[in-house]
């Protein structure tokens, strides 16, 4: 299904460090429900463009005088500048960001608490999803209209406070899907888990629900005590696994890549932190590993992260200020496959599905 017709004029776009309210254009469609049972492998995809490359929405880039230049792709218009090549990394300053654009309503009767979000990298126009605690260890694939393409149910998994999702390396080549089993509201439990499984097709589900086998269960457990998190990342560069924990002070903790399966492995903190918020909800690492997008319900952050620099490295650096929609209760955050943008949606039902353009 192509995109609603967005037009973001000049007049609607805004500094990064600037507030935006919500787009009015929505779309909405959901699915029915078959069921069979498969093995899904991994999937690659490679595409290769001669123009402006367009995923979700269109990437548009200045001359190499930043200059302004206008991209028109099917029903999608933007006008933007821009003076950094975001889709193969090097983002060098804080990016402007237009405002929020409603892409899709996702309105299914199976997706109402949406807590993690991956914009795919191997599949244009495919979203992976799951809901927060109190569903099964399942996830979800739509399209940028919102319907439902299938729903993968993991073996073998089990779903305590299923929290965030991330796309990045693994075991063997393609993307791999992580899945963060580390919600702990009172703070108790012993280790957490991180769930990762080869990205399955969404076209083949056919949507249907599909068993999900192969899946690899990371045990871990942190160096001091229990922690709340809400937000998984994992480093592009180095496959390493970062959880943001919610509190005050924001703490970081990571597990050095390539990460194996198995455990428990004790995470290590990261220091110093420049998080000028405490209650993180989300997140994502930009693929080319270039900067880092942490959320909170009312706020996000951008952190760049120059070529050579670590995680920590960058989180150590004054964040950029990025702008949010509007939203009843945001716990994602997906960047972009080409970079270009970032992606949010709240928990709810019939809930919008936000693109943020970087001009």
């Amino acid at each position: 299904m192509a995109p609603p017709r967005i037009v973001l004029a000049a007049a609607s776009l805004v500094l990064a460090c600037n507030d935006a309210g919500p787009a009015d254009t929505s779309a909405s469609s959901t699915t029915g429900d078959a069921t069979t049972t498969t093995s899904v492998g991994t999937t690659s995809t490679t595409i290769t463009t001669t123009g402006p490359v367009t995923t979700g929405a269109p990437l548009t880039t200045g001359d190499s005088d930043g200059g302004t230049s206008t991209t028109t792709t099917g029903d999608l218009t933007t006008s933007s500048s821009t003076t950094d090549d975001t889709t193969t990394g090097g983002l060098a300053r804080c990016p402007q960001v237009a405002a929020p654009a409603q892409l899709a309503i996702v309105a299914d009767d199976q997706i109402h608490e949406t807590s993690g979000l991956v914009a795919s990298r191997s599949q244009p126009g495919v979203f992976w999803l799951h809901n927060d605690s109190g569903d099964g260890a399942r996830f979800f694939a739509v399209d940028e209209g919102g319907a439902r393409l299938g729903t993968f149910e993991v073996e073998d998994a089990l779903a305590i406070d299923w929290e965030d999702m991330s796309s990045g390396p693994g075991p063997t080549a393609g993307e791999w899907l992580y899945f963060g089993d580390i919600g702990d509201n009172p703070e108790v439990r012993p280790w957490i888990t991180v769930y990762r499984v080869p990205e399955p097709d969404a076209a083949a589900a056919g949507g249907a629900t599909v068993t999900v086998e192969g899946v690899e269960a990371i045990e871990l457990v942190y160096p001091d005590e229990p922690h709340n998190a809400e937000t998984l990342m994992i480093d592009p560069q180095t496959g390493d696994l970062v959880i943001v924990a919610k509190g005050d002070p924001t703490r970081i903790f990571r597990l050095p890549g390539p990460v194996a399966a198995g455990g428990p492995y004790t995470l290590e903190e990261v220091a110093p932190i420049q998080f000028p918020a405490i209650v993180a909800t989300g997140g994502d690492i930009s693929p080319a590993g270039d900067f880092i997008a942490v959320r909170t319900y009312f706020q996000a952050f951008l952190w760049l992260r120059p070529p050579g620099a670590s995680v920590a490295d960058a989180f150590a650096g004054e964040p950029c200020t990025i702008p949010l929609a509007l939203e009843a209760q945001g716990e994602t955050l997906a960047v972009a496959p080409d970079a270009s943008g970032y992606y949010t949606m709240s928990e709810g039902d019939a809930v919008p599905l936000w693109w943020y353009y970087f001009e």
